[in-house]
């Protein structure tokens, strides 16, 4: 069986999907943004940090030419040979020197020592204007000199985000340097913490969503209710009080379509009551007429003629019969009947009565089995209807000298009614058409039956008026036919 798609789960996969690649979207342009943010940050602090460096370097530089001036300034008052009879003064001026020397190196071993999760990913260099190294951080990688500005650098095995600022005055040259890694760190970190409730809310958001459209769907789910729990001749309007505006036109496209189905029917319906109620003066009549010619008639061979005319004529009033009444079971399928208490074991013995003379003329043993009181909730009449054509049937198609039996009986709380013969049975092939109208079987032996090929048609109808089921089985050892009516359980 071919699985027909869904819309409710084909608007949620659309919905999910379309959710997903917002959110895609959305994670795309946080990314960007948290990396040309972060990267404007850490780039305006390498920048001031240089800046700063330097600004602290020509400090040390301008304390170390005052120290030399006031040395020079010794010097020049003292005279060069009467500081060399000072050794005292020497001494002072050595000491003074290298202070200042040890305060610059202090100054060099304190940023050293300072530990931090990124300390290893952060450094400075200091150069003389010769290019060699005034002050390095210990983390600090072999950074090789580069122009002033911003560039990013391959030092061993990592990316580095160095500035380099050179002093026009003094031509000193700092430059600080940032890993690549810890930027993208922060940018992985601050789109991480930015999207992860939205990511975290998509399942949640994906059962809301289910809820709400299975709601929203829900007119649409009663609507297919009501036309699938409707019963093949109900054909009134849908109600369309609540159907939504997207299904209100093919609501109505139904309604229309169940209308003119209705009217059809109903025309047939009284088309074929009217044609057998017209058709059942004239045969009475012509039927009457042939049996007093037929009385006064003493030549054999045309009491012969009499006699097929007269059972020609009982053939088509019997048809008519049958057209009738299937027209009146058509009319009863539209109605909601009330069912009364029909006990099934009544109705076969009046049944079997009302055909033991046409039996007894066959010699056909019709026979009851019938022990106890069966009950089911149907019309009396229309049950006593289908009984007579399964109990006809079985009569007009056994061989003379066969054997037919009724009988009634309840299987799993089940009621059903069963007519048994011997006969020649029906093929397989044969078995799924014997219900439908005028179909009279392929052999000769039905062939040269008088039947008009309704009987089994009104059978099924009453039988589904009833909600009843009709199973078809070989006869006793194999011979004949068993037809049994199953009903529902009470």
């Amino acid at each position: 069986m071919k699985a027909h798609p869904s819309i409710r789960r084909r608007l949620l996969a659309m919905l999910i999907f379309a959710i997903l690649a917002v959110w895609v979207v959305v994670l795309l342009l946080v990314y960007r943004s948290a990396h040309h943010e972060v990267e404007e940050v850490f780039d305006a602090g390498l920048a001031r940090s240089a800046r700063i460096l330097t600004a602290l370097l020509l400090h040390e530089f301008e304390e170390e030419q005052d120290v030399a001036d006031e040395v020079r300034a010794v010097q020049r008052e003292v005279g060069s040979e009467d500081l060399k009879s000072l050794p005292h003064l020497i001494d002072v001026l050595r000491r003074y020197a290298a202070g200042h020397a040890k305060e610059q190196l202090k100054l060099s071993i304190a940023t050293m020592d300072v530990e931090h999760r990124y300390g290893s990913g952060l450094a400075f260099v200091a150069r003389f204007p010769d290019g060699s190294v005034m002050m390095r951080d210990r983390s600090a990688p072999d950074i090789p000199p580069h122009d002033d500005g911003f560039a990013d650098v391959l030092v061993g095995n990592a990316r580095w985000r160095i500035y380099t600022l050179t002093d026009k005055e003094t031509s000193y040259v700092v430059q600080v340097g940032e890993r690549h890694a810890f930027r993208s760190e922060l940018v992985n970190y601050i789109t991480r913490n930015s999207l992860m409730p939205s990511l975290v809310a998509v399942p949640l958001l994906a059962v809301l969503i289910w809820a709400v459209v299975g709601r929203a769907l829900r007119p649409l789910q009663r609507v297919a209710e009501q036309v699938a729990s409707r019963a093949p001749q109900a054909l009134g309007p849908i109600d369309d009080s609540d159907a939504p505006h997207e299904i209100h036109s093919m609501v109505c496209a139904l309604n229309n379509l169940f209308a003119r189905v209705d009217a059809a029917m109903v025309r047939e319906r009284q088309f074929t009551a009217d044609a057998a109620h017209e058709l059942r003066t004239p045969l009475a009549a012509l039927k009457t007429h042939l049996q007093v010619a037929r009385a006064r008639t003493a030549e054999g061979e045309a009491r012969r003629s009499l006699d097929q005319a007269l059972d020609g004529v009982d053939r088509a009033t019997h048809s008519v019969e049958q057209l009738l009444y299937l027209a009146r079971a058509d009319a009863e399928e539209a109605k909601a009947i009330v069912k009364p208490v029909v006990n099934l074991r009544d109705l076969v013995f009046d049944v079997v009565a009302a055909f033991s003379q046409q039996a007894f003329q066959r010699d056909i043993d019709l026979g009851v089995d019938a022990d106890q009181r069966i009950e089911v909730h149907g019309d009396a009449t229309a049950l006593h209807v289908m009984l007579r054509n399964l109990v006809d049937n079985a009569v007009r198609y056994t061989p003379v000298g066969g054997t037919v039996t009724v009988a009634t009986g309840s299987a799993a709380g089940r009621p059903w009614l069963e007519v048994v013969d011997n006969g020649a049975g029906v093929s397989p092939e044969d078995r799924e058409k014997i219900f439908d109208r005028f179909h009279r079987g392929s052999d000769e032996r039905a062939a040269a039956a008088t039947g008009s090929g309704l009987g089994l048609s009104i059978v099924q109808r009453i039988a589904d008026l009833h909600g009843a089921e009709i199973r078809l089985d070989d006869g006793p050892e194999g011979r004949g036919l068993a037809i049994r009516v199953l009903f529902p359980a009470a």
